[in-house]
């Protein structure tokens, strides 16, 4: 016989004998009322062998020989394991309903985990929720989690957001969460050079979205510090869609709506302005004020200025694959215009995610993100030149334009319309977030991992203010670039699987991260024509500037999750960082450990499925200091006659560490009533030692500090969330979900126990939280000359308050000197909450639903700056009629509002002062959602697709707060840590409404 023949007939022996082997196996995946469960998935217990549930719910499965189970699951039902009995072929199997999610996996670290599994503090934000708040980004669905912080700064479009996790832990490095899409630490913050009012840039504005699977908030030390330098904030898991092994699925969504101002600052009109100045002044003619002004024009500048603006959003996806090959691919654009005139974020997104077995031991998988935005920007807030600021406090008998066709103005104020139409600020945004992996199976319980990460920002500025504007009486151009790259090198093994009666799940990788930044800066001024917007044509130099750097990550890490008995876990985790940002002291250990017990896993309490009881320890640390806080810098510009020199512009510390804080929780996990009921409670003490601040040092040296560790600072808080299946009937469906959370903050050293003050009316001082507020405490107003003449006796030497006048405000003497002077502020306010809440109700019945989210802060203040402004009665600014019609005219008039005046003395009226501390407490319902979808009746049988759904959305729809200004939610120094909670003449946040049509083929 023939080598040929040989090798032919041992082949098909060989076949033979592995078809004997297998068995097919047949049957049906339900949920307990007999809906098919399409997608389920089948598999061959401790095998790759499997399939998926078709469109009726049934599966056919070659099963190898020895498998003596199938393993049934399906997304938001309990996972079960079937025996096989033998000589049986066909099994109905049918999976419960997991109430609230016990069984659902969730992300931790770097390896998924059962929730029921947990021994950290981690909450979950379904994608689904991620897609009801308006404006394109995804951060507003992170108020849903019990200790996050969520304020949107302002209302532009594209802005940036302000996140806080369990407190601020830092007050020069940046106090954001570390967010990692699909295994990739991105990019985040502002990368904006050229200021627009306080409002920066969103880099999270750049993913989509509709492509969000699930979002986790890792919040204690024990799932944080396998992230270690970068977690002191908390981290965000993202989690993108993927592909299902199943038919191919085809998804179209497409919206459009509207923003609109949720309320104005009732300013005086025209009649209002003239009956203030002559008040003032003694005349109503304002044309003597100046000759733009005339008393028989109005010009109702919010009016004018603020719209109802389109916004549309539109994405097409699609899904499917099988047991080999998955993929997921979407397309998306999104067009935002602001209330605001002149301000739009438009964003084009494009995605692929892929996942290919290549054989069963070898897997591979990319994810791709390509974006591309455009945001349109005006000088909106925080600025006497900006479009906001001068709709309140240009008088309305200014023109909008002149009888010769240029824009009225008066006082050196920026016209508003001019800011909106003429002012062009343009920030272009080309990204890409991606990493490809290969995954390899040495044997079943190990896999040994390779991920290349990258995340490329190209983002560039054009600025153009013409001459027409009042802050750039020549015209000017702006050009600026940054372009931003991280690249991620990651090598993992991980062991899955018994070692005697323990489940034990191992990791082990080291991580290589490299940060490089490019920049570019371009200005000049002095245009000779707005016609002629060249640089080359400018009279004044251009002021150029640039510079390349970069920074690097060295880790290590290491993870054990053990599950020993029946209802106990521990977890630790370790890692070490190594960064080229600091200098003696490179490396930092970040440790973490957990330990859970489950006291109804181990025997049967009545009534409950989990009753665990946790607690955690770890450190993390926080290295966003910048590349060189530890170098010392230099610059140009020391130039001597006609030679050019340099000088040294910072000094540098050596010795500068980490930030770290350490954490500990206590955490109680339960559930009820076969899991319809769930609860998580968890206290917390947050300690952050080793602050990054300036030092004082003798100005001998040259400079005024240096960059050193010399604060402390802790966080104490309590949380709580629970969720109530109310009602789960197959046409009807309820569930609520509550979340709450208290947290206590307080700086406990600073340098020599200094305090230091930020922004208006700020201080930084121990023993008090971040975000005080410090200044005068006012006592009434003064009625009569006889009060003040009483005050003034207290003091020989001075007035109790130099220039006061009946109608001027009476400030508390705290030191008890007789006089008023700064030694008698004290702390009048604080921006941080006491108590953050949410509440979110999700009904359906048949096929309509009702989604609606309710948002709660209470404690907290804000510095409204602008009444100093609109409300002082002592400029020529238009005020608000409020105070106006309120002001101080005679003996027994209120005390909310000093006396109108033009003298020097109403300085007294404008000191830093509780006056301008308001009650920034709200309650709003942040996001609702009416849905209808059309029953499979008349969708697939007569229109021939898989689903139709209906949609409204709305946010911002209604807020309760005592607030007097455009909204209590609103922070004007953008991420600064310190200065928090401070309004001053911002760009407000827009109530949205869209429409939208859900497609599904």
């Amino acid at each position: 016989m023939s080598r040929f023949n040989i090798f032919f007939w041992a082949m098909l022996l060989a076949g033979c004998t592995a078809l004997q082997a297998q068995s097919v196996v047949t049957g049906s995946v339900m949920d307990d009322e007999g809906i098919p469960l399409i997608g389920a998935s089948i598999l061959a217990q401790g095998t790759t062998s499997g399939t998926v549930a078709d469109i009726d719910g049934n599966f056919t499965l070659n099963v190898p020989a020895n498998v003596e189970r199938l393993v049934v699951s399906y997304t938001g039902f309990a996972t079960k394991v079937i025996p096989l009995v033998d000589g049986q072929t066909k099994y109905s199997v049918v999976l419960d309903n997991d109430g609230i999610g016990l069984e659902e996996v969730v992300v931790v670290g770097y390896s998924p985990t059962r929730r029921k599994d947990l021994v950290g503090s981690v909450a979950s934000i379904d994608g689904a929720d991620v897609n009801r708040e308006a404006g394109a980004t995804i951060q507003g669905a992170l108020r849903q989690a019990a200790g996050v912080v969520v304020q949107q700064s302002n209302g532009a479009p594209g802005a940036g957001y302000n996140i806080r996790v369990r407190g601020v832990t830092s007050i020069n490095a940046s106090n954001e969460p570390l967010f990692v899409v699909d295994g990739v630490p991105i990019i985040s913050g502002s990368f904006a050079q050229e200021g627009t009012g306080g409002q920066g840039t969103n880099a999270l504005a750049d993913i989509n979205p509709a492509d969000i699977e699930s979002m986790e908030v890792l919040k204690d030390a024990s799932t944080t510090a396998i992230y270690g330098s970068r977690a002191a904030n908390g981290v965000v898991l993202i989690t993108t869609k993927s592909g299902k092994a199943g038919k191919t699925k085809i998804n179209v969504n497409s919206s459009y709506g509207f923003n609109e101002a949720i309320k104005t600052i009732d300013v005086v009109d025209n009649v209002g302005y003239s009956d203030y100045i002559e008040e003032r002044y003694g005349f109503r003619d304002p044309s003597l004020l100046s000759g733009q002004l005339d008393s028989t024009t109005y010009s109702d500048w919010q009016d004018l200025i603020f719209d109802r603006n389109p916004i549309q959003s539109h994405n097409v996806s699609m899904s499917g694959g099988d047991l080999k090959t998955k993929f997921f691919t979407s397309l998306s654009y999104d067009d935002n215009q602001g209330i605001l005139n002149g301000t739009r974020f438009k964003r084009y997104s494009a995605r692929l995610n892929l996942d290919h077995n290549i054989s069963d031991k070898l897997s591979a998988g990319i994810n791709l993100n390509y974006v591309n935005s455009n945001n349109k920007r005006i000088q909106g807030d925080n600025n006497i030149y900006g479009a906001i600021s001068t709709a309140i406090l240009l008088p309305p008998v200014a023109s909008v334009r002149n009888a010769d066709g240029s824009y009225g103005s008066a006082f050196g104020l920026e016209n508003p319309v001019a800011a909106t139409e003429e002012y062009q600020n343009r920030a272009l945004t080309n990204r890409i977030i991606g990493n490809t992996q290969l995954t390899y199976f040495p044997i079943e319980q190990i896999a040994l991992r390779a991920k290349l990460g990258v995340d490329n920002v190209n983002f560039r500025e054009n600025v153009f203010e013409p001459s027409v504007l009042q802050s750039t009486p020549q015209g000017s151009i702006v050009e600026s670039s940054n372009v931003r790259t991280r690249i991620l090198n990651e090598y993992t093994a991980t062991y899955n699987g018994q070692v005697g009666a323990a489940s034990l799940n191992a990791t082990v990788g080291a991580i290589f991260q490299r940060d490089d930044i490019r920049r570019n800066y371009f200005k000049t001024n002095d245009l000779p024509s707005d016609n002629f917007p060249s640089a080359d044509a400018a009279a004044t130099p251009a002021t150029i500037a640039g510079d390349q750097f970069g920074s690097t990550l060295q880790s290590y890490i290491g993870t054990v999750n053990l599950n020993l008995l029946a209802g106990l876990y521990v977890t630790a985790s370790f890692r070490a960082d190594g960064s080229s940002r600091f200098v003696n002291d490179k490396w930092g250990y970040f440790p973490g450990i957990a330990a859970g017990y489950d006291f109804a896993a181990s025997k049967k309490i009545a009534g409950f499925n989990q009753l665990k009881l946790r607690a955690s320890y770890g450190q993390t640390g926080n290295n966003n200091i910048g590349d060189f806080a530890t170098s010392p810098l230099f610059a140009g510009g020391a130039s001597y006659l006609t030679t050019p020199g340099i000088s040294q512009s910072q000094l540098g510390n050596p010795d500068l560490v980490w930030e770290t804080t350490s954490q500990v929780d206590i955490g109680v996990d339960m559930a009820f009533l076969d899991n319809r009921i769930t609860s998580t409670l968890d206290f917390y003490i947050k300690e952050t030692s080793d602050l990054i601040l300036n030092r004082p040092i003798p100005t001998s040296s040259g400079f005024g500090s240096v960059v050193s560790n010399v604060g402390d600072m802790r966080n104490t808080g309590f949380e709580a969330s629970v969720s109530f299946l109310n009602v789960d009937e197959r046409d009807f469906t309820w569930t609520t979900s509550l979340s709450a959370a208290y947290n206590k903050n307080e700086v406990t050293a600073l340098f020599n126990d200094q305090p230091q003050d930020f922004g208006f009316a700020t201080r930084l001082a121990v023993g008090q939280p971040v975000g005080s507020f410090f200044g005068l405490e006012t006592d009434g107003i003064y009625q009569n000359q006889a009060e003040i003449d009483a005050d003034n006796a207290l003091n020989a030497e001075r007035d109790f308050i130099v220039g006061a006048q009946p109608g001027d405000f009476r400030f508390k003497d705290n030191n008890g000197d007789g006089i008023i002077t700064d030694d008698d502020r004290t702390f009048i306010g604080s921006a941080l909450p006491d108590v953050t809440a949410g509440v979110t109700n999700k009904l359906t019945y048949k096929g309509l639903s009702l989604d609606f989210f309710f948002q709660f802060s209470f404690g907290n203040d804000v510095y409204n700056n602008n009444l100093g402004f609109a409300e002082g009665l002592n400029s020529v600014f238009a005020p608000t009629v409020r105070a106006y019609e309120g002001a101080w005219r005679q003996e027994g008039d209120g005390d909310m509002f000093p006396r109108i005046t033009g003298g020097a003395s109403a300085d007294n009226n404008r000191q830093d002062s509780d006056r301008y501390v308001e009650d920034g407490s709200f309650v709003r319902l942040k996001t609702a959602s009416l849905s209808y979808q059309l029953p499979n009746s008349i969708v697939q049988d007569k229109l021939g697709i898989e689903s139709l759904r209906f949609y409204i959305n709305g946010t911002n729809l209604i807020t309760w707060t005592d607030y007097s200004w455009y909204d209590p939610e609103v922070n004007t120094f953008g991420d600064d840590n310190v200065a928090l909670g401070t309004d001053f003449l911002t760009y407000p946040l827009a109530r949205t409404v869209q429409f939208g049509i859900n497609l599904g083929f």
